[in-house]
């Protein structure tokens, strides 16, 4: 039987848990590459993905790590494929290498890293507050607080990552994540170019001397982020 989340016409409503939603808002935004290492309250986003990715025509890889997890997305944004990876804040830090990198060489299809948070410690051995991490690197964070918004803000995120040449961060946590909800289905995007890799050592290796030039680049995107994220309707003043 087709899944929903695959098959669902736009305006149709769906009652999904907020990881699903993420999921939808994913596939409406045409991803098609998705990485993550199984944590809750992050989980469900895999398992979704891995449950439906050959229908959807979308790869999915389950990563040995966090780190591995952020640079394969990656590098498939850089070749234009808009990606997802997915993991629970534990894993930020451990991906913080990459992280840290990203923002000075940019991207080219959007790039969306979930990281799910867990105030409280209810499925967690401590408190991370990734928005620290977000700010260090000048990364763009967007916080859903409902099933409907983590549709929303997931499929906002890729044309926002793409606009500004950044990842973006989804921050969530579980009175989101494993919340049940209310969905209004979008349309979903169809792209057309096929990903490849185009060689710009100067613009994608950053060794110290390509890395002292496009560091102020970051501040630029970041300051480009501010401006979108003002104009937008889903997020009103």
């Amino acid at each position: 039987m087709p899944d929903r989340l695959l098959t669902a016409r736009p305006g149709e409503r769906m009652t999904l848990l907020g990881n699903e939603a993420v999921a939808r808002g994913a596939i409406e935004a045409g991803v098609l590459f998705v990485s993550g290492y199984p944590g809750t309250p992050a989980s469900e986003i895999g398992d979704t993905f891995a449950r439906l990715h050959r229908e959807a025509g979308i790869h999915f890889e389950w990563s040995v790590n966090e780190k591995v997890a952020v640079e394969t997305a990656f590098g498939a944004a850089i070749m234009g494929a808009r990606a997802l990876c997915h993991m629970k804040h534990l894993g930020l830090a451990y991906a913080g290498d990459p992280l840290g990198t990203i923002p000075y060489v940019g991207v080219r299809a959007g790039m969306v890293i979930v990281s799910a948070a867990d105030p409280g410690m209810v499925v967690s051995p401590n408190e991370q507050d990734q928005r620290h991490l977000a700010r260090m690197n000048l990364i763009p964070v967007l916080e859903p607080g409902t099933p409907e918004e983590a549709r929303a803000f997931t499929r906002f995120a890729f044309r926002l990552s793409e606009e500004t040449g950044l990842p973006v961060i989804l921050r969530t946590s579980p009175p989101v994540a494993h919340a049940r909800g209310i969905v209004t289905a979008g349309e979903v995007e169809r792209r057309e170019a096929a990903p490849s890799f185009d060689r710009r050592p100067a613009e994608l290796t950053p060794i110290p001397a390509n890395a002292r030039r496009m560091r102020g680049a970051r501040a630029e995107r970041l300051a480009r982020a501010a401006e979108i994220l003002a104009r937008s309707p889903l997020f009103p003043r």
